[in-house]
């Protein structure tokens, strides 16, 4: 019974871990703009400039941390992701330049507070949506390719429907991420720390993607450019 009580505190503090490096992630992705607007506008400037250069170096940044974890260390691991959280910061600046900040700011909320129950469910849940796995990889694939042909053809409805589904996919997304996360948290037991802080930072960075990519597609769906 110690044991499982054991277990279960340290399940809680893996989880722990990973929401606050996913809300660090996010502070920092929100706060980098502002404060180079603030000490070094110049900068930022240059982010404007160089925005396809900074698209390239997250996901070079994304891809090192997926295909090269478990050969790094935890610190380097870490270094990489607010590195990647601050350069995410200035991609998403540019964009919300284009809408009015009122309604970046109501997206934002919204996209929270579903994050909020979509998470909520996902660790409460007692199924195991590991089942949904196929299906959610074959959504973001449809997801990807539709969105892409839309970029050809302009369709104003294809749009409305690449939105709609975005943000229905994203939403199952985190509950089927917590879930998995928390599956994880039960098995953490026996490992070392070093490797618990990678396992808590790709949870983070999981969870981190899917509240970004709701938020835009919330932010596509309920927006209106200035």
């Amino acid at each position: 019974m110690s044991g499982m009580y054991v277990d279960i505190q340290k399940s809680n503090s893996f989880l722990r871990k990973v929401f606050l490096y996913m809300i660090f992630g996010i502070i920092l992705s929100v706060g980098t703009p502002i404060v180079l607007s603030l000490v070094a506008p110049q900068l930022l400037q240059l982010a404007f400039q160089y925005y396809r250069v900074l698209v390239i170096a997250e996901l070079i940044a994304v891809f090192t941390l997926s295909f090269r974890v478990y050969k790094m260390s935890s610190g380097t691991v870490k270094s990489i992701f607010i590195l990647y959280s601050m350069l995410n910061g200035l991609t998403l600046c540019t964009i919300g330049f284009l809408f009015e900040p009122r309604i970046v700011l109501y997206s934002f909320g919204i996209a929270f507070g579903i994050f909020v129950v979509s998470a909520v469910y996902g660790l409460k849940t007692s199924e195991d949506l590991a089942s949904y796995s196929r299906f959610f990889k074959i959504g973001l694939i449809s997801l990807l390719l539709v969105s892409l042909v839309n970029l050809w053809i302009g369709a104003t409805s294809l749009y409305w429907m690449i939105t709609i589904g975005g943000t229905v996919l994203f939403t199952g997304l985190i509950a089927y991420d917590v879930n998995r996360i928390r599956n994880i948290s039960f098995y953490l037991a026996e490992e070392d720390g070093e490797d618990v802080e990678k396992y808590a930072v790709m949870g983070a960075l999981s969870l981190y993607l899917d509240f970004i990519n709701l938020f835009l597609y919330i932010l596509r769906f309920s927006g209106r450019k200035r």
